[in-house]
Parts: structure tokens; sequence; C-alpha cells
């Protein structure tokens, strides 16, 4: 086998991405359902939750996941089993761009706020591809490059095209959407938060590695219905 053969990325057939995905399918719908009839027993007033928090829990935080370690395993896909207007905070860190956009992306959004009480804040996170497509511009030098290779993208991924490529897909095509400052405000708008204003990094909440090249907006539900029309 010849060294550029052998640098190759492992290849899928296309029935086993499709049969890799079913499966996961199923597995996050399994864990959706028991996740839902355990959170029956979990008080979420005035908690704060932590969105697809991974493995990254936050402690004096509700950590929500589909994997089993979380607080609490749901799909954020799907309705959430937490009641009306309870919750103080909910943080999303590198989420909203793991499902469609408009559909589910809005779908998660209005659940923020129909969760949060009046006068609770939503931070978002996403990769900040305004950003991305700046530094393909600027070219092969650009400091945001520079930092990718360092800390995100895997060796394999060379050029300007490559970077911004796996910028907007990730490895595995798990990133479904690339977002703006633009587009993200305006996704919170539409559901009423109103305060939309940047978030500035949080070393108590946010990973050292994700302080550069992540767009992270706030927003608040308002105290009254009525400044929501």
């Amino acid at each position: 086998m010849s060294a550029t053969t052998s640098a190759l990325p492992t290849r899928l057939s296309p029935l086993h991405r499709s049969l890799r995905g079913l499966v996961r399918e199923v597995r996050y719908s399994a864990r959706h359902y028991l996740g839902c009839w355990r959170a029956r027993h979990l008080d979420f007033r005035g908690k704060l939750l932590n969105l697809g928090c991974g493995k990254y829990l936050l402690p004096g935080w509700i950590n929500a996941d589909l994997y089993r370690h979380a607080d609490v395993c749901f799909d954020i896909r799907a309705r959430w089993p937490i009641p009306d207007g309870c919750v103080f905070g909910v943080r999303l860190e590198h989420v909203l761009e793991h499902v469609t956009y408009p559909v589910e992306a809005l779908h998660v959004l209005a659940e923020c706020y129909r969760v949060l009480t009046p006068g609770g804040t939503v931070r978002v996170g996403v990769p900040d591809s305004e950003r991305a497509i700046r530094a393909y511009v600027e070219g092969d030098d650009a400091q945001y490059f520079r930092i990718a290779r360092e800390r995100w993208h895997p060796p394999e991924v060379r050029l300007p095209i490559e970077h911004l490529n796996y910028h907007f897909r990730d490895r595995y095509g798990e990133h479904l959407f690339a977002y703006d400052r633009q587009a993200l405000s305006s996704a919170l708008s539409r559901f009423g938060f109103v305060g939309i204003q940047p978030a500035p990094f949080d070393h108590t909440l946010d990973r050292e590695d994700r302080e550069e090249g992540t767009l992270r907006l706030s927003g608040t539900k308002p105290l009254h219905q009525e400044a929501n029309k």
C-alpha cells in the first residue's frame, strides 16, 4: 500500500453509514423515553440547565444529554420532560449546530423559551462561521486556521478550503448548520428573547480550548408576556 493510499481517511459504504445512523437513532429514542420517565422525579424549579453536556458536567447545574452519565437524559429534538417556566438559565455550548435548521434548531430554542422562568436567560455558543469564512479569504496563514490546526482539526486537514469544510461539517458530517451572529440573533429573537448580546467567555463555564472560534450570544425571556408581542 502506498503512503498516499494509507493516508486516506477511513471510508464507510453508504449502506454502512445508513445502518449506523438507524441504530444510533433507535438507541437515542430508547434513552429519551427512559430518561423522560426518570425525569419525573427531578425538581427543575429554580435550577440551571446545561444542555448537551457531553462528558463535561457543570457543578450546580442539571446536566442534560443523551449519554448515561448526565443528570437527566433526553433528546432535545423532542419535547423536553421539564415543566413550563421553571428553570432560571439554559446553556447550550456547541450543541445547536448538531441539529437541523430551521426545524429542529427552532424547536430547541422554543423549548428553551418554554422551560425558562420569566427573566431567565439562555446562553448559546456555536462555531463562529463568519470568522472561518474570513479566515478562508485571508488565506493559509490566517490566525483562525493556525489555531484550528493546533486544537480541533485532524492532520489530514491542510488546505484552507479543507479547514472551511471541516468547520462546516465536522469529522462525520455532524455539523448541520453554520451560524453567524445575524442568524443566531434572529433565531433567538424569533421566539421572544430580548436583550440579545454577546456572551463573553466564562472560565467557570466554558472550556479553554473553545475560548477561540466560538460565537456566544445570550438572551432573556421577558418578565411579562406583553413584552413579547
